[in-house]
Formats: structure tokens, sequence, C-alpha cells
């Protein structure tokens, strides 16, 4: 407990001014129940963050779009603490754009709006707004946040092809501009891996939601462990990810060669003319390729449509085993098929953003296709307390118009 004896004040914490009606101390019980502020976006404490806001956007159109997006969301979420007593911490909100994605063949401008409880605690006397939160809502336009979901959504291939990027993991890598790193890339590195049915279904289907630690596992009055709560707004009855067939798999795979064929000989002149040692371990580049063509080329050659037409099932760690067992080299065997992994243990369905679904209604690339929310939280009253009130409390009605 923390008791500090101070007479009858008054604090002020940048916007929040605090009217503290006792002359012996504050505890931590008496700071918790102090009542905090709801700011908007154009009240959040920092103006140099507030002027940031919109920079990623390219275009004034996308920046209105943007901007109005956003203003709607946060009028929703304003609605949902109606009636709602926030105490022991601001409740603070501000805007963020991350640039634009390509979603299959569409370009999408990305950004969020998100809110934060922001503690307040005494140190040295003083009341002071903790900085950090733990208590987090995040609403996202036009994507789906695979860094948090990553234990069960990622892109498994990376964007890099190798030491040096020569721009060659780009689908038009004759035209790329090294500063445009939005640019579509080649097949392969568009896939998603999914380990979970639940998170896949949440997602096309944009019911109910999807929480990364079950209810069962959560341990009360934990304040180091974060739980992530996400709902998928979506439109239409189309889905947002649908599965790779072994067929794409193994033709991007191909695609995908062909650019190492491109990528070592200007790789090797790189290291050669650095003296650098490691260029030997690219000595056998030309027939490593050569055999992971072969074996490719054999896979889609001996088999029928109906085995083709199949979901790509892939295991990365495996193939690397049966690598190392091989005893082949690892820099140029790098994506070498073995197999496909169906009904195994840590097998990843293989799945693609739906190209239908993105291309309907897709008058500007600030359009909302889709949003994600993510409410992180932690297992103490008051990060419950708000949890529990946005999902009684939040309008998801309104927001899934915003995309339809």
């Amino acid at each position: 407990m923390v008791r500090i004896s101070f007479l009858s004040f008054v604090i002020c914490i940048n916007t929040l001014c605090v009217q503290a009606q006792t002359s012996a101390c504050l505890t931590n019980e008496e700071v918790e129940i102090l009542p905090g502020r709801y700011l908007t976006a154009d009240q959040y404490p920092w103006p140099a963050a507030r002027a940031e806001y919109f920079n990623q956007m390219t275009t004034v159109s996308d920046k209105a779009m943007a901007r109005r997006t956003l203003g709607q969301i946060e009028k929703i979420e304003q609605q949902s603490h109606s009636g709602f007593n926030l105490i022991g911490g601001n409740w603070e909100n501000y805007y963020s754009t991350e640039g634009y994605a390509f979603f299959s063949d569409t370009r999408l401008g990305k950004y969020s709006f998100q809110s934060a409880l922001h503690e307040f605690f005494c140190a040295k006397g003083k009341l002071v707004r903790n900085e950090e939160a733990s208590t987090i809502l995040r609403i996202y336009v036009n994507s789906i946040p695979i860094n948090t979901l990553e234990r069960f959504l990622r892109n498994p291939f990376g964007t890099s092809m190798g030491d040096y990027d020569f721009g060659l993991q780009y689908a038009d890598w004759k035209n790329h501009k090294p500063a445009d790193v939005n640019a579509p890339l080649i097949s392969l590195f568009n896939y998603l891996s999914c380990n979970n049915q639940q998170i896949l279904n949440a997602v096309n289907s944009g019911n109910d939601y999807f929480q990364d630690i079950a209810e069962k596992d959560i341990r009360p009055n934990n304040r180091s462990n974060y739980i992530y709560r996400y709902w998928f707004v979506k439109k239409m009855d189309l889905s947002v990810l649908i599965p790779v067939s072994r067929k794409e798999y193994l033709q991007s795979l191909l695609e995908y060669y062909e650019r190492e064929k491109l990528h070592f000989p200007k790789l090797i002149d790189k290291l050669t003319k650095d003296h650098d040692a490691g260029v030997k371990q690219y000595s056998s580049w030309e027939a490593d390729v050569a055999d992971k063509i072969s074996v490719v080329k054999k896979a889609l050659a001996e088999h029928n449509q109906e085995w083709l037409s199949a979901t790509a099932v892939v295991n990365l760690l495996d193939d690397a085993a049966q690598n190392y067992k091989a005893n082949l080299a690892k820099r140029t065997n790098n994506n070498r098929f073995w197999k496909f992994y169906d009904n195994e243990a840590k097998g990843m369905p293989l799945y693609q953003y739906n190209p239908a679904y993105f291309k309907i209604g897709t008058t500007s690339p600030a359009k909302p296709q889709m949003i994600t929310i993510a409410f992180r939280y932690v297992s103490i009253p008051s990060s419950l307390r708000l949890l529990n009130n946005f999902t009684i409390n939040f309008d998801f009605a309104t927001l899934k118009k915003m995309v339809e």
C-alpha cells in the first residue's frame, strides 16, 4: 500500500484535473477510484503525435477518407461509455496510419483507432499518469494484426530472399523502387499459414470473437500476462481468406526458384567483391535450384487435378529437418519441397486473401473493406470493467455498416 500525506489539493495531469477530498493521504485503493477523463484523439496529450496522424496516407482524398472513418469509429466507441464510470486513469484515444498494402491484387490504405487506459499512481509524493498502458483497444481498418496473432496466423515465408535485398521478391522486380516496401510480392510471400480453425472461422464469418488465451487458463489478478480478444468485421458472405491449393503452392515455388536464378549470381558477385568467405556456401546453387525445380515439376506431373486442388498443408520445420538429414546446403535449399503434411500434428494449411472479396466495392484505397477489433487486457478489476463494458455496449452493427 502506498500512503502519501498531503493537504487538500487540485492535481492536473495533462488535461485532467482531479480534486482530492482528503487532507491525510492517498492509498492505492483511493487512487484506483479517482475519476478519470475520456480524451478524444483531438485531445491526445502529445501534439507532435497528433500532427502525424495521417502522414502515411499519400493523397488528399485518402487522408480525408481515413479522417472521416476514424472519426466515425471514435464516435461509436465513445457512445459505448455512456453511463460508464471511468475511474483510476484516463481513457485516451489517438489515430495512426500505416501506409498501404496489397490484399490479393487490391491496394488498400491501412490505418487504426486506438484507446488506452493510462492509470494513475503515486510516485515521490505526486499523483502521476502512467505513460505505459496494459489495457488497449485497437480498431484496425483494412488490416489483420498478424504481429499479435503470430502464434495462430502468420506469414511463414517472410519477405526477403537472402542476405542482400535485390528487390527480386517483388512481382514486378524490373520496375520496383527500393522505397516502395508495399509493392506486390510474388505469390509465395503472400500466403498465410493458420493452425487454429477457430480464428479462421472468426475471420471468415465475422461472427463471435477469438481470444488467444482460453478463459480457463487465465490467472486472476495478474498484470504480467496480456490477453487479446479479437472481433472481425466484414462485408457480405464471401470469405476473407481462402485456401491455397497444392497446385498454387507448387507453382509459387517454381516462381520463387526462378527468382533465385536471378538472385544468387547477384549475391555471389556482391560477396566476391567484398571478399566475403561466405561466398563458398553458394557454390552448388545451380545444381540445388535445378533439383528443387525438378522435384516440384515431378509432383505437378504425377498427380491428378483432385490431388492438386486439395489445400496445401506445409510444415517448414520438418522440411528444414529433412534438408539437414540429407546434408543439403542450407542457403541454397531454402523452400525445398518434400511433401504435404495432411492430418499431421504440426501441419499448417496455407491461405490467401480472397481476390473476389476485395474487388467488390473498392472505390478508394482508404475505403474500409474489413475491420479488426483487438482488445488487449489483463485480469485485474479495472481492465476487466473496461472489457466487459466494451463487449456489452459497443455498437458492432453500426461498425459493420461502414464496410458494406
